[in-house]
């Protein structure tokens, strides 16, 4: 037997039907943009969702129309943003989200409180379906991507933004959609590196859910984040120069038990992978001999094939008070005053910087989809893999004491590039 249940007098529960999508669109483009007060910079990286006191300041919430205050049910208060009863079925509400993540990203809001709370609000409204927000973000629901994808490639490059650091809408969309797929990460590089924002991708690979180190590294350096430092900077003229420099730290370290040290950028509209590493045994006759250290440059997924000349160059590095301070500690005790006074007046005559040339007959070229190297023909290559004993002091990095890596165990470096094709007999200088 059914019985229609009448409305009580006093029940505060609404008696018609859910709002249409249109009409939460319509208020969501009437609200969304209230409110519209400057945020005081804070730190964003690396994202984490502001779940407790101690986390980020939340950002200044909306404010609710009078006709939108909270109703009960089943004990949980609903949002504003998604007036729903319990009885909407799972794939309207779903559809209802993914419309309203298509709106975020086409309207670019510049306010990220307002984004934030139509997040929060979708969140709390999947939690109450059996939906995770973080599954309906990681789809690639919006013309075959996913909505972080699109709020790269809509958003001012890093740099525009006048020294402000804002909870802005990338990362609203990151913090509730990790943990991140590899699907996921692989389409926000591919679209860094379509905007060929350099700057970004680098403040996204210092974020542990974007970047993560491996067990080993995590260990070594007691952080979930890489501590290396690159920046990129592009040269004028019409040869595609450009030049990265790099800081690596514990540089030996990481190279005696990782075994490898990777250190990805993104310049000239290509994704590139400049990596130390151990050469293993190999069956092509040109390759390092098994065991020496080398130096590999590669480009990376979805990035054009290139000619290239570059050269990489480590200089001994200049001491400072510090530095110098922490070699005599660590230094033994001089043989005699004498000599060491014979020392002091001596002066000290500078290395030669370290110089090794890297350089292919071929054209560079990404790896294939689903591959992490691309075959190595006679007209193209997948990388170009260069031993550190081919070139003099080279083979010093891997020495203990040696004096091209900083007191601190920093290796600094700097990669001179063109891409053009090499000649044999020319120099590859970057003035």
């Amino acid at each position: 037997m059914i019985i229609n249940k009448q409305p009580l007098p006093d029940d505060p529960a609404p008696s018609d039907s859910p709002p249409s999508y249109e009409t939460v669109n319509a208020d969501l483009a009437h609200a969304k943009f209230q409110n519209e007060k400057q945020l005081e910079p804070v730190n964003v990286f690396p994202w984490r969702r502001h779940s407790s006191a101690t986390s980020s300041p939340n950002p200044t919430p909306i404010s609710k129309s009078p006709t939108s205050s909270a109703t009960k049910g089943n004990g949980k208060e609903t949002s504003f943003w998604f007036p729903f009863k319990a009885s909407k079925p799972t794939r309207e509400v779903q559809a209802t989200v993914l419309g309203l993540i298509r709106d975020l990203v086409k309207e670019q809001s510049q306010n990220p409180a307002a984004s934030l709370a139509i997040l929060e609000s979708c969140a709390e409204a999947c939690s109450g379906y059996d939906l995770t927000l973080s599954s309906i973000l990681q789809e690639k629901s919006i013309e075959g991507h996913t909505p972080m994808y699109w709020a790269i490639v809509k958003r001012p490059p890093d740099g525009e933004e006048h020294g402000k650091s804002v909870p802005d809408l990338l990362t609203a969309l990151i913090s509730h959609a990790t943990p991140l797929s590899p699907n996921t990460i692989a389409d926000i590089r591919h679209a860094c590196l379509l905007t060929s924002d350099q700057l970004l991708f680098q403040r996204l690979r210092m974020s542990p859910e974007f970047s993560p180190l491996s067990g080993t590294d995590e260990m070594l350096l007691g952080a979930t984040i890489p501590p290396d430092a690159i920046t990129v900077e592009n040269v004028a003229g019409d040869e595609g120069a450009f030049t990265a420099n790099f800081e690596v730290a514990y540089f030996q370290k990481r190279m005696l038990i990782s075994k490898h040290v990777e250190l990805d950028f993104i310049a000239r509209a290509r994704m590139w992978r400049l990596e130390f590493l151990i050469a293993e045994s190999s069956k092509r006759r040109d390759a390092p001999r098994q065991g020496s250290w080398c130096i590999s440059l590669s480009l990376l997924e979805n990035s054009p094939p290139t000619w290239i000349d570059s050269r990489l160059l480590v200089p001994e590095p200049t001491l400072t008070s510090s530095d110098t301070l922490l070699s005599a500690e660590s230094s033994p005790p001089p043989i005699s005053p004498s000599l060491m006074d014979r020392l002091r007046s001596r002066p000290a005559k500078p290395k030669p910087t370290i110089s090794i040339r890297l350089q292919s007959p071929q054209q560079l070229v990404a790896p294939l989809p689903g591959r992490t190297k691309s075959r190595h023909t006679k007209d193209f290559c997948s990388a170009i893999i260069v031993s550190l004993d081919d070139s003099m002091m080279g083979s010093s990095l891997q020495y203990t004491g040696t004096s091209y890596i900083a007191p601190d165990e920093t290796l600094r470096a700097r990669l001179e590039a063109r891409l053009i094709r090499s000649v044999a007999d020319s120099d590859c200088k970057i003035h």
